[in-house]
């Protein structure tokens, strides 16, 4: 690809995806960095927030609502990691 463009690093695509079986818990995450939006699509993080989501954009953000303010919009996806529920198995 980089033989006929010379920055392919707009075309690629992401094959991982957000998995979810109907019916199961919605999935969250944890802000692991502060932002601060910067327009109203966006939604701000403060460091720990929880995040249910509602999908990945695949350009750098993902949409969902900050459990805190219970504001919906985009925020970039790199400033959150997986939020796991372990639970005590007999």
């Amino acid at each position: 690809m980089q033989v006929r463009i010379g920055d392919a690093g707009d075309r690629f695509h992401s094959l991982d995806d957000i998995y979810y079986y109907g019916g199961q818990q919605a999935h969250e995450q944890v802000a692991v960095e502060s932002y601060r939006a910067e327009n109203d699509d966006e939604i701000d993080l403060e460091k720990g927030d929880v995040i249910g989501i509602a999908g990945n954009h695949w350009d750098g953000f993902s949409k969902g609502k900050n459990r805190r303010t219970g504001r919906t919009g985009l925020y970039p996806s790199y400033k959150t990691r997986e939020k796991y529920i372990v639970v005590d198995f007999p």
